[in-house]
């Protein structure tokens, strides 16, 4: 049986909310010669593929409602078939799906859409995580995860008790999870990253809040006026670097002012 070196061997790389903003960005700034994209989303991504084909990476693109939380074990099961532990280097997953609706005092909206925000933000993110810790634990390439956070988690504001408290969430799985892995024979690193405000829907979505539901939506529309808006291909290119760096920041909580 013929070996496989270290110049064959892949990444497979797992990006959440692939189709679009920074998730998409991230997937343009992994993509090249062996690497394998393995893109989640509900949206089509046809044109998408085309460009990270292009570049030289395998792309395979999946469909997953994230609010479907008792399938995800079995969603990553199936990506995890699709890879070969001789022919890997390195495995990757940056849990970047996110949602802000419903933005307004806890109570105001439809139960539903406050779950629908636990679901996505919170439960999806760390059941996916376990997910990917349980398939590959055993499996000695590099493993690591990304979280995408906030300054949220460290911040309360008025509207935002849902958001605020799932990135507060992420943050500690992180923490904890570090602890669990850092003695383990072939660890999975874990960090989090919180790329600030930068040109997505999400931050358009922000400023087009009432102002009774989100007091402080007129420091979001100055800040967007003021050109102080982050680019998100830029910072996603950093962390694309990060991702792939020799040091990996295991257990910590980033920001952009990090890269």
């Amino acid at each position: 049986m013929p070996t496989v070196t270290m110049s064959e061997r892949k990444k497979h790389i797992i990006i959440t909310g692939a189709s679009k903003g920074f998730g998409r960005d991230l997937s343009v700034h992994l993509a090249e010669s062996g690497t394998v994209l393995h893109l989640v989303a509900r949206s089509d991504m046809s044109d998408q593929v085309h460009e990270l084909e292009a570049r030289g990476a395998e792309v395979h693109t999946w469909r997953q409602d994230l609010t479907l939380t008792g399938e995800l074990n079995d969603f990553v099961a199936g990506i995890a078939a699709t890879i070969s532990s001789q022919d890997t280097a390195y495995l990757g997953l940056v849990n970047n799906a996110g949602m802000i609706d419903p933005v307004g005092p806890a109570g105001k909206y439809d139960y539903q859409d406050y779950k629908k925000n636990l679901e996505i933000n919170f439960v999806a993110p760390l059941l996916l995580a376990h997910a990917f810790i349980h398939h590959f634990q055993a499996w000695s390439p590099v493993k690591r995860v990304v979280m995408i956070s906030s300054g949220a988690a460290g911040k309360p504001y008025h509207g935002w008790s849902h958001y605020c408290s799932t990135k507060a969430g992420v943050d500690m799985f992180v923490r904890t999870i570090c602890i669990e892995q850092e003695k383990q024979r072939y660890p999975v690193e874990i960090m989090a990253f919180n790329p600030g405000r930068i040109g997505t829907d999400m931050q358009k979505t922000i400023r087009e809040t009432s102002e009774e539901d989100f007091p402080m939506v007129h420091d979001f529309i100055a800040a967007y006026k003021e050109g102080k808006i982050g680019d998100s291909s830029e910072i996603a290119g950093g962390l694309a670097r990060l991702m792939m760096a020799e040091f990996f920041p295991f257990g910590e909580v980033l920001s952009k002012r990090d890269l």
